[in-house]
């Protein structure tokens, strides 16, 4: 593994019901990752474009409260990222993992 750069988050808990759906996006993203990588695909079909996926801008909108956290709610928090061995975006999750310490 390697160690990544840390950098300071904003984090608070997310519902069951947000997660779900921040998953569901996720893995839109890296299935069109797995395309644009291949050369199938180009950076303008990116999902976040608007108008490219209708899931993908459905989820956007279902998740657009979730990702609105008052300042106060919110920990600082500093993630060190060590990266593993595989593709980098999968549909199941990333290719790294986060160790969160609290920021200082």
């Amino acid at each position: 593994m390697n160690v990544g750069q840390a950098d300071e988050y904003r984090v608070w808990p997310a519902s069951e019901a947000a997660v779900e759906l921040e998953r569901e996006q996720w893995a839109i993203f890296a299935r069109w990752n797995d395309r644009r990588e291949a050369g199938e695909v180009g950076p303008e079909s990116h999902p976040d474009g608007g108008g490219v996926d209708a899931r993908y801008d459905e989820l956007k909108l279902l998740l657009a409260p979730h990702r609105l956290v008052p300042e106060d709610a919110a920990r600082r928090l500093v993630a060190e990222l060590r990266f593993v061995a595989g593709a980098r975006y999968r549909a199941d999750g990333l290719g790294y993992r986060l160790r969160w310490t609290r920021s200082r």
